[in-house]
């Protein structure tokens, strides 16, 4: 064999190396994103299905995927958007369509994304997707939730394990049923792990709020709907320090304590738990 014909069978193997490499590495990927699209779909289907009337669960999701022999890390989003899914024809009845998709993530919002993966979780159920922005409690509540109006919503996991980000961007959700009226009702809420302690279910309460809020007939002593009511869901939650000037601004602190959770929360308390642009009633000792 002549060194051109050596030369070129070298070249054809490394050729073929790379290409096996590249297709094993696209399999490896596809798998992974597979398996997390998989494992979330299947949380929110199981809180669908069962015969609870309030049912929740939260899980936290890996901040990366990765290929390679030095298991190099790709960074993903974790996206969530809801669609009609039409009316059964022998029944008549109603069904949405809820896609769980990860898609290679962009630094430009305006790149076009690889989807990696995705499923369809199909409901009678009603999907109500709050914005990310929501876990930033200096932020309305209202204003992530957008009164049931995201169509769409994004989990960008690796943002909450980078140093130079806030901890308290999310990388993890809680998928809450309430069935009302014999109406059922997903909420997809993004939280942290990174954050306060318990800030998913502190979430949770924090949705609950906003919803006593804009039912439009609570009183101080109104009761947070039981399915949003943390008293309900931990032993122990986290509560942050809350200082109220005489002119009747709050401001949450950094710190705070623990306590044992022995009651149902009202309006009240909400109004002395979060930052909300108008409550109608007053946090005792101040009001926000």
């Amino acid at each position: 064999m002549s060194k051109m014909q050596m030369l070129m069978f070298a070249v054809g193997i490394a050729v073929v190396a790379i290409l096996f490499y590249n297709f094993i590495t696209s399999v490896g990927l596809s798998q992974q994103a597979e398996t997390i699209a998989i494992s979330n779909a299947k949380l929110i289907a199981d809180q669908l299905n069962n015969d609870l009337l309030c049912s929740d669960k939260f899980t936290s999701i890996p901040d990366r995927l990765t290929y390679g022999m030095l298991n190099d890390p790709l960074f993903y989003d974790l996206e969530f958007s809801r669609q009609p899914g039409g009316i059964a024809a022998d029944t008549g009845q109603e069904f949405n369509n809820l896609i769980v998709r990860v898609t290679e993530h962009k630094s430009s919002a305006t790149a076009k994304k690889t989807s990696l993966a995705a499923k369809i979780v199909t409901s009678d159920a009603k999907f109500v997707l709050v914005d990310p922005t929501f876990i930033f409690e200096t932020s309305d509540i209202g204003a992530s939730y957008k009164e049931n109006k995201n169509e769409s919503i994004t989990i960008y996991p690796r943002a909450a394990s980078k140093s130079s980000t806030i901890t308290n961007t999310p990388n993890a959700f809680v998928a809450l049923k309430e069935v009302k009226d014999g109406l059922k009702t997903m909420y997809i809420i993004p939280c942290s792990t990174e954050g306060e302690p318990n800030n998913c279910v502190r979430n949770v309460l924090r949705l609950g709020c906003h919803l006593l809020k804009i039912s439009g007939n609570a009183t101080a002593d109104s009761l947070v709907p039981s399915c949003f009511n943390i008293s309900t869901n931990v032993t122990d939650n986290y509560v942050p320090s809350k200082t109220c000037s005489a002119n009747g601004l709050c401001t949450i602190t950094s710190t705070g304590t623990y306590t044992v959770s022995s009651k149902t929360y009202t309006l009240k308390d909400c109004a002395c738990l979060f930052n909300e642009s108008t409550w109608p009633v007053a946090c005792p000792g101040g009001g926000s």
